[in-house]
């Protein structure tokens, strides 16, 4: 992760999408995008971030990747991290006072979670 522009370990697997084709990839996935060149081919690509319940502490895990090795991204997530952990942070403790542990994978991943999640803090702490 120190240098990720020089891997050269690990399976590659490649699809082409075609019109109406919609790829989900999970938190995480390292993906590259290329675009057929050409005239008359066009592309119009949509992404987003989409964070499950069932996956909270893989998320956290790989937000601390993030910012340990901020050239593993294309995106600079330093400025708002703090916020993003904070909000989920909240919805978590809110879904635990309702009952709804289950739907978050359970008392284990809330733990890891929360443990990840100081951790993320002790981190953003050192950085500032």
């Amino acid at each position: 992760m120190d240098n990720p522009i020089a891997h050269s370990g690990g399976k590659i697997r490649y699809t082409l999408l075609v019109p109406g084709l919609t790829v989900f990839l999970p938190p995480g996935l390292i993906h590259f995008v290329f675009r057929l060149a050409g005239k008359g081919r066009q592309t119009f690509v949509l992404g987003g971030h989409i964070l499950q319940w069932s996956c909270l502490d893989n998320w956290m895990k790989i937000v601390l990747d993030q910012l340990r090795f901020p050239n593993i991204t294309n995106e600079e997530i330093r400025p708002a991290v703090e916020q993003y952990v904070e909000v989920v942070a909240t919805l978590i403790l809110e879904r635990q006072k309702r009952g709804r542990v289950e739907e978050l994978g359970g008392e284990e991943t809330i733990a890891r979670f929360f443990a990840l999640y100081k951790v993320c803090l002790d981190l953003l702490s050192i950085m500032d």
